[in-house]
């Protein structure tokens, strides 16, 4: 091999490292941004959960709504919750493997191989991408009909008691 055929493929060597780092560094953000979702979200729902519980009245009142919480809407939030889990395990097991698959472009025998590698890569990146995105809307819109019918439930007895 030539100096010239050397400094090519050195050239090319690194250029797949720093695509494979910038790879596997988006990954890893996507992994992180998805925990963030996730935390935010249950935190949310914790604020509204304290502030429906602090305008409900009277421990008679409570208690009446609590039943009808509990026979109604509590299975459908733990339905969601359990969906979210579903999800987020889901959106691990992509990140682990496009992680995998990042490590496997340096693990390519030749150009052909690590060009191929990084194509399925791609493909399987921008595939995760458009799932998570698409079950995230899922279920915001799911998580938003919940808490519409919760406040349809009980909305016109908190506003007059916020008033």
């Amino acid at each position: 091999m030539t100096h010239t055929a050397t400094q090519d493929a050195e050239k090319q060597a690194q250029a797949q490292a720093h695509l494979m780092n910038d790879l596997f560094h988006q990954a890893m953000e996507q992994y992180e941004n998805a925990l963030k979702s996730g935390i935010q979200l249950q935190e949310e729902s914790v604020a509204l959960w304290k502030d429906l519980l602090t305008r409900l009245g009277s421990p008679e009142e409570f208690q009446s709504r609590l039943q009808s919480l509990n026979a109604t809407l509590f299975p459908a939030a733990q339905q969601r919750l359990e969906e979210f889990v579903e999800q987020f395990n889901r959106a691990s097991h992509q990140s682990l493997d496009l992680f995998s698959k990042s490590l496997g472009v340096y693990q390519s025998r030749s150009v052909t191989d690590a060009q191929r590698r990084i194509h399925e890569l791609m493909e399987s990146s921008l595939t995760a991408l458009r799932v998570n995105v698409h079950t995230a809307l899922n279920t915001n819109a799911k998580i938003m009909t919940s808490w519409k019918e919760l406040v349809d439930r009980f909305g016109p007895a908190m506003g007059s008691r916020a008033s």
